[in-house]
């Protein structure tokens, strides 16, 4: 399941063509609103700038020649008309007792704008004050004309108004928005064709050793970039990278031919002989008096240990060359965990832990090799009773789950989710350290040695037999909480 989510992983060359576009396009798309709203609010302050210019310049210039309404009333239509046609603005000038129109330049209605009726001092319309409307698209400027010798002779006595409309910039705005699509769009397919061909230049290589580090993985240590590494030796680091993939292809050939080499000589120089060893002592346990029987009895227990010890590196030796065979038969696991738990027993008392075990009598048979899996069982139980202290304890469950119980969860290099198909489940809970995350995914790598660890094939030999039978092995635990390891076998 792992595998299969990895293969649905977006390609290198997908990624890397993704990546570049989607930065070019937001880079693109940020300059593009920068450039847009700079020139929006440029063309906004400059029209406020111009419009509060010329409404001070009409209120002064009224104000110098009219010293009431009256005056006012009479020479607006001739100041509204001196400048504002060459300006392209609408001049209204409202007297200042009733807010009526005195003049304009445009008809564009009888009411004043909200910034003329503010200058005019109401604060609202009433039947005997005009109520106050803007028109679309048009931005205005309103001034005070204040006419008077001194501070304290000061009256308003009208209020001048200046508007513009704003459809020329808000055409120049839409033609500069439709030019900056253009040039977005417009880059973006540029950006696309220089992405993909960047992307498929870098990703090729890489595709390259991607390949043979799956051949390598799989078992064929005679795989060579070559050519590739060779021609880039001068250059990059993907090249450096080829080089050392096929130096690593070297080197791991022959620590395998060393291994093969190694474990053969094991077979040959250690299994044999301890065979006969235990044979011969069997024989002299038969014949040896009540003293000499417990001190053979201890060289038998200590040769069945190297004899396993072997076993274990032959088996792991299998296991990684796809050799492990195993001789199955029909079984009752309930009985093979009853007696994993009577061979630990003692080791349990004198550590001091409780060892129990919840198996029902009524479990059904499955076909397994029955000394691997209690090998199995028995380093699951003696890795729970090394890691749990004094006081503690440790539990082994055996149980049959049919179609639709609920599946488990666990964590070996990868989580994994088991299937709701009938099977058998054991389990080994203690109470002891617990595990952190890094623990947890790493439990299973050969010669990984965690805190208070021992050579690191334990757990490695247990889930190849359990993957061999079928089966699926995970952990579940928590610094502090203790940890939960167990194994599902199909029936």
């Amino acid at each position: 399941m792992f595998k299969r989510s990895l293969a649905r992983q977006p390609s290198l060359a997908w990624r890397l063509a993704t990546t570049y576009l989607l930065t070019t396009l937001l880079v693109l798309i940020v300059l593009s609103l920068v450039v847009y709203f700079s020139t929006s609010f440029y063309l906004d302050q400059r029209l406020e700038t111009e419009l509060d210019t010329q409404a001070d310049f009409y209120a002064a210039y009224a104000a110098s020649l009219a010293a009431d309404e009256r005056a006012l009333s009479s020479l607006a239509p001739t100041v509204a008309s001196l400048f504002a046609p060459q300006a392209d603005l609408t001049v209204r000038f409202f007297a200042a007792s009733n807010g009526a129109l005195l003049a304009a330049t445009q008809d564009i209605g009888p009411e004043p704008s909200r910034v003329a009726l503010r200058e005019l001092r109401y604060r609202g319309p009433t039947m005997f004050t005009p109520s106050s409307r803007d028109l679309p698209h048009r931005r205005y400027a309103a001034r005070q004309i204040v006419v008077g010798d001194s501070a304290l002779d000061e009256r308003v006595v009208g209020v001048v108004e200046v508007s513009k409309s704003t459809l020329p910039s808000e055409e120049f705005l839409a033609t500069l928005r439709t030019i900056l699509l253009i040039a977005v769009l417009v880059a973006t397919l540029l950006s696309l064709l220089v992405s993909v061909f960047l992307a498929r230049r870098l990703s090729g290589p890489v595709r390259q050793m991607e390949q043979a580090t799956q051949r390598i993985a799989a078992g064929d240590l005679d795989v060579r970039l070559g050519d590739y590494a060779a021609d880039s030796r001068s250059a990059d680091e993907v090249g450096r990278l080829a080089q050392s993939i096929d130096h690593m292809a070297a080197r791991l050939k022959h620590l395998e031919s060393a291994r093969a080499q190694f474990i053969g000589e094991v077979s040959h120089d250690l299994r044999t002989p301890l065979t006969a060893i235990k044979g011969l002592l069997v024989n002299l346990i038969d014949a040896a008096g009540p003293n000499e029987r417990s001190l053979l009895e201890i060289a038998e227990r200590e040769t069945d240990r190297l004899i396993r010890l072997v076993n274990q590196l032959l088996d792991f030796s299998r296991w990684q060359g796809g050799r492990l065979k195993l001789e199955r038969r029909m079984i009752d696991v309930g009985e093979i965990a009853r007696d994993a738990v009577a061979l630990c027993e003692a080791r349990a008392s004198h550590r001091n832990v409780a060892l129990s075990a919840e198996i029902p009598s009524d479990l059904p048979q499955i076909s397994a090799d029955a000394d691997r899996l209690q090998r199995v069982i028995l380093n699951l139980l003696d890795n729970a009773i090394g890691f749990t202290p004094a006081e503690g304890s440790v539990v082994l469950r055996v149980e049959a789950l049919g179609q639709g119980d609920g599946g488990t969860r666990g964590q070996g290099e990868e989580g994994i989710s088991i299937s709701p198909s009938p099977c058998l489940r054991v389990s080994v809970c203690d109470t002891g350290r617990g595990m952190s995350e890094e623990e947890q995914a790493r439990a299973f790598e050969p010669y990984y040695r965690g805190e208070g660890g021992g050579a690191g094939l334990g757990l490695t030999i247990a889930r190849a037999i359990v993957e061999a039978h079928g089966g699926q092995m995970g952990i579940e635990s928590d610094p502090g909480q203790g940890s939960r390891v167990w194994f599902i076998l199909p029936l």
